[in-house]
């Protein structure tokens, strides 16, 4: 009975759905290796898997419209965040930086002069996320931006990458505690929950580092004898 509900685990479905997109689909060499890589099983904790936390500074939401300006990630190896695999990359881009992003991002066209290609900025993130699962803080953002990058560039579409994204952890969390309270669910309203300090947000490292300190926090509350699967993280993310 057990393995027929695992059946339809979002994690275990997210495995057929890799092995029919390899199978169907040629993906670049950089863009296989994320695929190919192994999914964790139902019963892996989540303190032995590895993980990549990103951040994308835009200057919009709108992934068909604005560009990427930043790119920021940390690596959580083992349940303990990698601060020598911290990355920031600016974008090199044709876009006019307006004031209202300037202010928000702080990020200015001076930034970006020497700033990488968005491809350089994408291979490189590909390339240190082979072998991790990618977190997010509203991963949706950060999801259909790489989504966008791929349609255009390789002509791909629904790429089948492993996110979890903290804010509906957050959310999954907060709703079976106090189902009828409204919360804060940004990362600086609930980072302020788990009494984590503050910080220099809508910086791409600074919300990477901030979100996988978040992220560890989580996995403290869920299960707090380190106990809590991927599996269960993965099914309260989607």
């Amino acid at each position: 009975m057990k393995s027929f509900l695992n059946y339809f685990h979002p994690l275990e479905r997210i495995k057929r759905k890799r092995k029919q997109y390899l199978g169907t689909v040629k993906l670049p060499e950089a863009l296989h290796d994320l695929v190919d890589q192994p999914c964790p099983e139902m019963t892996d904790l989540a303190k032995d898997s590895d993980y990549i936390v990103l951040d994308l500074e835009t200057t919009g939401l709108d992934s068909e419209q604005d560009l990427i300006l930043s790119m920021g990630w940390v690596d959580v190896v083992k349940g303990r965040i990698d601060l020598a695999s911290a990355k920031h990359i600016y974008l090199d881009n044709d876009s006019q930086i307006n004031a209202e992003t300037a202010v928000i991002n702080h990020i200015t066209p001076q930034m970006l002069e020497e700033g990488a290609s968005i491809h350089d900025a994408m291979l490189t993130f590909f390339e240190a996320a082979k072998g991790k699962i990618i977190v997010a803080h509203a991963c949706m953002v950060e999801e259909r931006f790489i989504s966008q990058y791929l349609l255009r560039c390789y002509g791909l579409r629904a790429i089948p990458l492993l996110w979890l994204d903290t804010l509906c952890i957050e959310k999954s969390m907060e709703k079976a505690i106090s189902n009828h309270e409204e919360v804060d669910l940004t990362l600086a309203g609930t980072r302020e929950r788990y009494g984590l300090p503050e910080y220099n947000n809508h910086n791409a490292l600074a919300d990477a580092v901030s979100t996988a300190e978040l992220f560890l926090a989580q996995q403290k509350r869920v299960v707090p004898n380190d106990e809590v699967t991927v599996a269960f993280l993965y099914r309260i993310s989607h």
